[in-house]
């Protein structure tokens, strides 16, 4: 595939996973199309290859889908989350690794927290 075709194939997918991620908010989609065409015509990193940033932009696109969730406020305390087919859903156990970790070391980010987890 062509450099340009695949520069295509790759803008393309952003643009689906910028639909997915931001779908209710029509705010937050055309602002994020907005900065992925000013990439594409002006690029954040013209040092890298046509082949690196290609590979950037299906990065993006692959967090966009998987990672960004959106919320709306519905009642009082309460929010609705449009998590789809594509939200990644990890499971606690990473999370409580992560607590054994930084409490073995003597506290939280940057040296605070003493007894963080008792």
């Amino acid at each position: 595939m062509s450099t340009r075709m695949a520069a295509l194939a790759a803008y393309r997918n952003g643009l689906r996973a910028t639909r997915v991620a931001f779908s209710q908010d029509t705010r937050v989609l055309l602002a994020a199309r907005t900065q992925m065409r000013d990439g594409m015509v002006h690029p954040p990193n013209p040092e890298l290859s046509p082949e690196q940033q290609i590979s950037h932009l299906n990065d993006v696109a692959e967090f966009l889908r998987r990672n960004i969730v959106q919320g709306k406020k519905t009642e009082g305390d309460k929010y609705a989350l449009n998590i789809h087919k594509d939200t990644e859903l990890g499971d606690n156990e990473t999370v409580k690794q992560a607590k054994a970790t930084l409490a073995a070391k003597g506290g939280g980010c940057c040296g605070g927290g003493e007894k963080l987890y008792d």
